[in-house]
């Protein structure tokens, strides 16, 4: 897929179950992770809390890069394509980790970025146009995102619950960790409570991040379908997904207040052309 610069600021979050099996892989890895090399010494404006140092997360967006090709590939490869989406989810990723784990709030992602390059000449698994896509995202944005990008992640877990499949990141699960999986009606609540939240965010004139819960809704409306299977063991229920849209009511409710003041306005040239 060709990159391209500028595009939707939220699409990649459709990819988002896609981005959690990596993200497992990763997690699944971590003495590779702690092998990963040129971390040690990164010199940044930033001052970072104890919860993680900056040489973790180096080694952990190192590993990250690493790893899409190597989960579709079974190899690390130089060459490896990424969509414009993948850069984006890098860049969201490295803001995320950032923002948690700096003090004062005060992030430079491509500060960091450049830092890892320079103790890293060799380092080129990361996308060669990565640095275009790198940028500071604003916390309310963030904010979005990871709602977003949790949304769509639940959403296809649960269509893979309702379809008795397995989870695409459950396949080397023992079964006891199968066991400790949420139920379907946990799932639901937690995507039900995220589009709430989500919607109610869009009052104020968040017009992009609205248009991308609509693109969700009207892709995942399926999940509200009665089932034909009756032995599907997962049929959500939900309270708000996908009928809640408060941004509607509010405008409705605009609409109606400016005709019960535009009304007595009118008054003065009714009632001479009622005595005519």
């Amino acid at each position: 897929m060709a990159l391209k610069i500028g595009t939707d600021k939220y699409t990649f979050c459709i990819n988002s179950n896609y981005y959690e099996v990596l993200l497992k892989y990763v997690k699944d890895n971590k003495t590779d992770v702690n092998n990963e090399q040129n971390c040690d010494n990164l010199s940044t404006s930033m001052t970072f809390s104890e919860n993680e140092l900056a040489k973790n997360i180096c080694q952990e967006f190192k590993f990250l890069c690493k790893s899409f090709s190597k989960y579709q590939y079974k190899e690390v490869r130089e060459n490896y394509s990424f969509s414009n989406y993948d850069c984006d989810f890098l860049n969201y990723w490295l803001n995320d980790k950032l923002r948690q784990n700096v003090n004062n709030g005060i992030i430079q992602v491509k500060e960091f970025y450049d830092e890892i390059k320079r103790q890293d000449g060799n380092f080129l698994y990361a996308p060669k146009v990565l640095e275009k896509y790198l940028h500071v995202i604003d916390p309310d944005i963030l904010e979005n995102m990871k709602l977003l990008y949790k949304l769509y992640d639940n959403a296809v877990i649960i269509i893979n619950m309702m379809k008795d499949q397995d989870y695409p990141d459950e396949e080397q699960k023992e079964e006891q960790e199968k066991e400790e999986q949420k139920s379907c009606s946990e799932y639901t609540k937690e995507c039900d409570e995220n589009y709430q939240k989500a919607m109610d965010r869009c009052l104020n004139s968040n017009v992009d991040f609205y248009n991308a819960l609509k693109l969700f809704r009207d892709s995942y409306k399926v999940l509200t379908e009665p089932s034909t299977d009756k032995l599907n063991i997962c049929k959500p229920k939900f309270l708000f997904f996908p009928k809640y849209d408060p941004v509607i009511e509010a405008n409705e409710r605009r609409i109606m207040t400016f005709k019960i003041m535009s009304a007595p306005l009118m008054l003065p040239f009714v009632i001479p052309l009622l005595y005519k």
